[in-house]
């Protein structure tokens, strides 16, 4: 390809991780372009980013923290109306592509005109599902062959290549869901634009690790969830997809050994319950600053 392939790093506060996956992209044996989204980060983090990225990287400062899509979709709308690369990546601010991946990313949309959305794989043989009511999951299954691009409901969310036509037919992402679940919406609605999502085997992205405070990430999942039964499976799947939580969280209480002790708490109860009572008030996008106050 003769022009460099856009790169969007979305970046929140942890400014040592971006600039290690930054390195990570310009390691990679394709000729791209990147630019780093900050979400508002802290002065000091901003400070450090600032200092030690590459000169030839382009940092957008935004005033507010508007979430993975919100932040995506400022660089992406502009992409949208001056295209000139046909593909771009986007990607987390701790994404580690490995080997060759983005070049295989890239040489499976190449070889599909009909593909809109490719990812890599984790290293874990495990492949995406959603229903409305059991909500995004993932199932353990044997592994492919190097290079085999299999068709999957949606995307895993850490780096991901778009074709231009398609995201122009599909829209950007949906800033309702703000973190964890827009990369779900943003799938399955491909799926209904008859365009198609899937993973590349052997493409391989390390992911290190999620910094997010744990009641916002169990807020966030909880939420959401709900948001895409809603969406894609109507209002009664949306009640019962409530109700099965309700019920696993009960189960939680009433059979203690069945309880993740860092993961349980009277925190998590909490998110959960302001999850739902949100999701019924239609409140969406940020997550309420409470949630921010409570421990990790």
């Amino acid at each position: 390809m003769s022009l460099p392939i856009p790169v969007f790093i979305v970046h929140w506060n942890r400014p040592q991780e971006c600039i290690r996956t930054v390195q990570c992209f310009l390691e990679q044996n394709l000729l791209v372009s990147i630019s780093v989204i900050d979400n508002a980060s802290s002065q000091e983090n901003v400070k450090i980013l600032s200092e030690n990225l590459p000169a030839n990287v382009k940092l957008v400062r935004l005033e507010e923290n508007k979430g993975w899509g919100g932040g995506l979709n400022v660089l992406l709308s502009q992409w949208l109306v001056n295209k000139k690369e046909p593909y771009c990546f986007i990607s987390a601010h701790d994404a580690l592509p490995q080997g060759k991946c983005l070049n295989m990313l890239i040489n499976s949309l190449e070889s599909d005109s009909k593909l809109g959305i490719v990812c890599p794989e984790y290293g874990n043989p495990e492949l995406p599902r959603f229903s409305p009511i059991k909500g995004p999951h993932f199932i353990f299954t044997t592994p492919r062959p190097t290079g085999t691009v299999e068709s999957i409901p949606f995307p895993h969310g850490t780096l991901m290549a778009f074709r231009w036509e398609c995201l122009k037919d599909i829209g950007l992402f949906d800033e309702r869901y703000f973190a964890y679940g827009d990369e779900y919406d943003l799938g399955l609605r491909t799926w209904l634009y008859n365009w198609k999502v899937a993973i590349v085997w052997g493409a391989l992205v390390v992911n290190p690790g999620s910094w997010t405070p744990s009641p916002i990430k169990t807020y966030l999942f909880t939420r959401n969830s709900l948001l895409l039964a809603y969406t894609y499976g109507g209002r009664l799947q949306a009640m019962l997809r409530i109700f099965l939580i309700c019920i696993n969280t009960s189960r939680l209480l009433i059979f203690p050994f069945t309880r993740k002790n860092a993961f349980f708490t009277d925190d998590f109860l909490y998110a959960r319950f302001l999850a739902i009572t949100n999701f019924i008030l239609n409140r969406h996008g940020c997550p309420p600053s409470q949630l921010s106050k409570l421990k990790l």
